[in-house]
């Protein structure tokens, strides 16, 4: 079924209707060079044969990455994508190479890989199985190579069904079989590990001469691999795309493993026809990858394959993005200070209620706000906030924990609600919500979500979900909720037209509730039933009248009947949208009284409207009248009778002239001369006939 986001009121921005603010490159663009940025061709990309190379740089921490280290990484940069997130800390994962390149490889985060360590203890490859064996799956005559350094990127975390796993002793080494590979005619899909500058952060740390040096000698060998692509025979003809990320970063004295923002950061650099130059994202991050380089293919992100990383162009911005420019540097808090990270401005549309906050506390953190990761994660480290990798960019904080550390306060309950706009309804009975949900405890606290509908339904706030009051930070919720809402309906049967999402919480310096990507939509409106209008509710017999109509179905074939006793009217087709105007000739034999117009569908069933039928035009509205007619002999000389009712001439007389049928009407004569009218009595009684038929037929037909 399809769904739409639902639009809000007036004063409120449509979900997801924030811009990304960069356009996409031209579907021919070719891949950059390591001189330059690429330029678009006029060739499609329908024309190119699609290749990707994703290279991993382990241990390579980004904001040391200066253009003039590593000119090639920066062309690749200027030409397409850059976009800088955090990894998870620990308990999810700490940040070393086994959780980040399993998060890397297979799209997902810890949680569902469950690689937490460097022992590959207990993986779920299986279930989550490296991009490249998915590749495998579904292309399987696409030629496939992983070639690396580090031994479990060949052996463990890409898996047998990739058609090339090769393992060496160094980066040299590596790159010369790299460029051998890409050199190759049928070589499609490439991921590569180079290792040497973890080597350099560990022995001397990412603040050293060691560390520069060896990020310097890594982007003279992605050179390499850049040239090796460029040098294919067929390169005009494909469509490359290259990704280079890293794994964790690496402390300035050396080492990692930890939260520190240092060890935690890391990049994704792509370049190709999907992106343009300069393109830089906050709301990208490594799980991104594998989707993104599979779309490159054309292998969609299919539901069933329950990834947490979306394709980088599918990715829609949310309201609370919007708030990137207002963000602000820290007021109290020490750990993210010098970032622009936070602001208690609402977006458009969204609204804070703290009638019930205490005053004073934490700036920052005075009812509902809004942050980045850099910013939330880092205002005191290993209490679980570095554990929000579902959010992205900016989303909604409830943190009592924080607020409560600053004094003076005028009480100690925190309790702040966030409320949505009130989007409209469409008409369909379900409503779908969606929305990250990070939700950590930490002594008394209480979370919940309410639907508010429109005052003027009567219906009251229904509780979407409530969450756990009590617990510890082993966070009790921290994914994407998902719900779908049977929406109820007041005491007269009727659904509301709009809908808003209330976020309550409250604690006593306990924890946090961080929100994000709240997303609410429905299926199609119910389409509205068939119905039609006529242009009068009264017309004289024989006379016609206008037909209209919507809600059939597109070229659907109608019949039109009178009745009581079926008459037919004659058909007509409705056309693309379903709408039908036609005229009706009302017959001029109609009797005059109540009668029903009937459009009989396509599949049977039928809608009616009253019409009222008057005498035909010229009859001066005189009333049929009632006798018996004895027709002379042969010869003309036969005695009629008749006796006639009516407001016109008198009846028949017994002179020999028939008894007339209607009164006023002229008496017919019986005469052998007057064949004319032998063959009008006849056509009557044939007339009759057929109306006895029709009736019986009718009769036999529901009305």
């Amino acid at each position: 079924m399809k769904h739409t986001p639902i639009a809000a009121t007036a004063a409120a921005l449509l979900l997801g209707a924030t811009g990304l603010g960069v356009a996409a490159a031209p579907a021919g663009a070719t891949p950059i060079t390591a001189e330059a940025p690429a330029t678009a061709t006029p060739a499609t990309a329908t024309a190119k044969t699609p290749k990707t190379l994703v290279v991993g740089v382990d241990g390579a921490s980004f904001d040391v990455m200066a253009e003039s280290l590593t000119p090639t990484v920066s062309a690749l940069r200027a030409g397409g994508l850059t976009a800088t997130s955090n990894l998870p800390g620990g308990p999810m994962s700490p940040t070393v190479s086994g959780p980040g390149w399993s998060t890397i490889a297979t799209g997902v985060w810890a949680p569902k890989h469950r690689v937490t360590d460097n022992n590959f203890s207990n993986p779920n490859y299986s279930q989550y199985p490296d991009y490249l064996t998915r590749v495998e799956q579904q292309l399987p005559d696409r030629t496939t190579s992983v070639i690396g350094t580090w031994a479990p990127i060949s052996t463990t975390i890409f898996g047998p069904a990739v058609d090339s796993r090769a393992r060496f002793g160094n980066d040299t080494l590596t790159t010369q079989n790299v460029v051998s590979a890409l050199q190759a005619p049928a070589t499609d899909d490439v991921f590569v590990h180079l290792d040497e500058v973890d080597g350099a952060g560990h022995s001397s740390g990412s603040s050293s001469e060691a560390y520069r040096n060896a990020l310097q000698k890594a982007d003279g060998q992605i050179g390499e691999m850049v040239n090796a692509i460029k040098q294919r025979p067929t390169y005009q003809a494909e469509d490359w795309l290259i990704v280079v990320t890293s794994d964790h970063g690496h402390t300035p004295t050396g080492g990692h493993g930890g939260s520190t923002k240092l060890e935690r950061k890391t990049f994704v650099a792509a370049n190709g026809s999907a992106f343009a130059p300069g393109t830089e994202r906050h709301d990208v991050k490594v799980t991104d990858i594998a989707p993104t380089v599979l779309a490159h293919l054309g292998l969609a992100n299919a539901p069933e394959w329950d990834l947490d990383g979306s394709v980088i162009n599918d990715i829609v911005p949310d309201d609370f993005d919007s708030l990137r420019p207002q963000l602000k540097q820290a007021a109290q808090e020490k750990g993210p200070e010098g970032l622009l990270g936070w602001t208690t401005t609402a977006p458009t549309g969204w609204s804070i209620d703290n009638s019930r906050m205490p005053s004073g506390g934490a700036p920052e953190f005075s009812g509902w706000s809004f942050m980045t990761d850099d910013f939330f994660s880092n205002v005191e480290l290993g209490q679980f906030r570095e554990n929000n990798v579902y959010s992205r960019n900016v989303f909604a904080v409830a943190d009592s924990d924080e607020w409560a550390d600053v004094s003076p306060r005028g009480g100690n309950m925190f309790d702040s609600t966030l409320k949505s706009p009130a989007y409209e309804l469409n008409g369909n009975p379900q409503l779908e919500v969606s929305f990250v949900s990070d939700y950590a405890v930490d002594g008394p606290q209480k979370a919940a979500v309410w639907v508010a509908f429109d005052e003027t339904s009567g219906i009251e706030p229904f509780n979407l979900v409530s969450y756990p009051d009590a617990g510890t930070r082993q966070n009790p919720v921290n994914k994407i909720e998902r719900f779908t809402l049977d929406l109820p309906r007041n005491a007269a049967g009727e659904l509301p037209t709009t809908a808003s999402l209330h976020f309550e919480y409250a604690g006593n310096n306990s924890a946090f509730w961080a929100v994000d990507q709240v997303r609410v939509s429905q299926g199609e409106a119910p389409a509205a039933p068939a119905n039609f209008a006529l242009s009068a509710g009264s017309v004289a017999a024989g006379s016609s009248i206008t037909l209209t109509g919507t809600g059939f179905g597109a070229a659907e074939e109608l019949r039109f009947e009178l009745r009581s006793a079926p008459q037919p009217l004659g058909a007509a087709t409705a056309d693309a949208a379903g709408a039908i105007s036609t005229e009706l000739t009302i017959p001029a034999g109609a009797e005059g009284g109540e009668h029903t117009v009937v459009v009989i569908r396509a599949d049977g069933s039928e809608l009616s409207k009253p019409l009222t039928v008057t005498a035909a035009p010229g009859t001066g509205g005189e009333t049929p009248g009632t006798g018996t007619e004895t027709p002379g002999n042969g010869n003309g000389t036969g005695t009629g009778t008749g006796t006639g009712t009516g407001n016109g001439s008198p009846a028949g007389s017994n002179s020999g002239d028939a008894g007339s049928g209607a009164g006023g009407a002229p008496a017919l004569a019986a005469t052998g001369g007057r064949l004319p009218a032998i063959a009008l009595v006849a056509t009557a009684v044939i007339g009759a006939g057929a109306y006895l038929v029709v009736r019986r037929r009718g009769a036999a037909t529901p009305e």
